[in-house]
């Protein structure tokens, strides 16, 4: 998870049982009040046209613990220390407003560009009956886990210190504050130390989110209305991006500012992932969506204003027609074979070779989102190389009528190597499947993505 500085959105789907329904509210209208500094912002639920739930979740976050773990594999004691207070605190803050978590997992712990933890609460409720005393049990498990078996004496004054939280017995365990003063008196707590940003970048396009979402109970994917589907083979092309300085493609217009594409500065790793363009959805009780599928051999198309099929073009030479026919995002009627294109370019905006304006429309919230982020991209020499990104599917939920579209498309970043300016390289093994969720808008240029979830 990358934000960076650029306020995200998740989409929930809303309940049909009345009592689940009144009680996800209920829960993100408290979420929504707590203002504490150890406690990823979440903003007023608000919703969308589909009727669905939009809601925005705090910037400032340069990743997640599971990536810098995905580097490091445990934490300094001192560091877990860190993690310890920040995340009990964050239990606290809850638990005042009358909020159970759920038992923490790394995945709900966000790390500032500072190093800073903090607790990234979940929108879903808990399932089950959980209490708070389960939410400093998870928080001790979990703290437990990151530190080295080896009994050094800041490592023997943490186990402790969690000890009473680690017990069976619920009654035995102390509240969230309580275990947090316990844990910052038994050991001084030092923020996160991150991993060089290249790295960390590497580490994105290796790693997916899919593990810890698929694994939250209370996280499930969005269904939709299913659709008829199309014929055809599912769009399975991949593309592998060498993320070095290349030549530009001829015609291509940059209108972000001029970048290297060396992964240098503390945020770049959230060009990476948010580029790519993550997301998490929540289950409603409907059925699944269609899968809607792109053809093998696309039929003529074009943009607004186009020939009709069969047409001759006009003012293109061969290469340019043959380049048109190739270009997925200029049918209409396939706003899926145009999403996994339009996920395939927004990786290639890493290499120079695409301008945000080839991805996205123009002063919508994708483009702004990506116009910033490849803004600060600035290289220190560091590059990515050989990532294979593959389209394994791509699903059509709504559309393509009155020119919008929203489609789920599923990925794999493959495995690549980060090269480091001295030439030393980093193999970066292959991520786990990813999903993203592109809002489309039909534009003169072809599809081009307006919002990604």
């Amino acid at each position: 998870m990358f934000h960076g500085g650029v306020q995200t959105d998740d989409v929930l789907t809303v309940p049909a049982d009345a009592a689940a329904r009144a009680e996800l509210l209920e829960r993100l209208r408290l979420l929504a009040t707590v203002d504490h500094p150890c406690v990823e912002p979440v903003g007023t639920a608000a919703t969308g046209p589909d009727g669905t739930l939009r809601v925005p979740r705090g910037a400032g976050t340069a990743t997640d613990l599971p990536t810098v773990l995905a580097v490091r594999s445990r934490c300094d004691v001192p560091e877990a220390a860190g993690i310890a207070v920040a995340v009990a605190q964050g239990l606290a803050a809850l638990h005042s407003a009358g909020i159970v978590h759920g038992p923490p997992a790394a995945a709900d712990v966000v790390v500032a560009l500072d190093g800073r933890p903090r607790l990234r609460p979940r929108l879903a409720c808990p399932e089950g009956a959980v209490a708070e005393a389960d939410d400093v049990h998870g928080l001790a498990l979990l703290v437990d886990s990151l530190v080295d078996p080896a009994d050094s004496d800041a490592a023997v004054a943490l186990r402790a210190a969690l000890a009473p939280a680690l017990a069976g017995d619920p009654r035995v365990r102390p509240e969230a504050g309580t275990l947090a003063a316990r844990v910052d008196d038994a050991v001084p707590p030092v923020p996160v130390r991150l991993p060089e940003p290249a790295v960390l970048a590497a580490a994105v396009l290796g790693r997916g989110r899919g593990a810890e979402r698929t694994a939250d109970p209370g996280r499930r994917s969005r269904h939709r209305r299913a659709r008829r589907p199309r014929t055809g083979p599912v769009p399975t092309a991949r593309r592998r991006a060498d993320l070095r300085p290349r030549p530009r493609r001829a015609g291509a217009v940059r209108r972000a500012g001029a970048w290297r594409t060396g992964l240098g500065v503390a945020g770049v790793a959230v060009v990476v992932a948010a580029l790519v363009g993550v997301g998490l959805h929540v289950a409603g009780p409907a059925g699944p969506p269609s899968v809607v599928t792109a053809a093998e051999e696309p039929a003529p198309r074009g943009p607004v204003g186009a020939e009709p099929p069969g047409a001759e073009p006009q003012g293109t030479d061969a290469g340019d027609a043959e380049a048109e026919d190739d270009d997925l995002t200029l049918d209409r009627t396939d706003p899926a074979g145009a999403a996994a294109e339009l996920t395939r370019r927004r990786a290639e905006l890493l290499t120079g070779e695409r301008a945000v304006e080839e991805v996205s429309l123009a002063g919508s919230a994708a483009h702004e989102a990506d116009a910033a982020l490849v803004a600060r991209a600035e290289g220190d020499g560091t590059s990515v190389s050989g990532a294979e990104l593959s389209v394994t599917s791509a699903r059509t939920t709504s559309g393509p009528a009155d020119g919008a579209a929203e489609v789920v498309v599923e990925y794999v970043v493959g495995p690549h190597e980060q090269v480091g300016q001295d030439g030393s390289t980093v193999q970066v093994p292959g991520g786990e499947r990813q999903t993203a969720v592109l809002t489309l808008s039909w534009t003169a240029d072809g599809w081009r993505v307006t919002d990604v979830a």
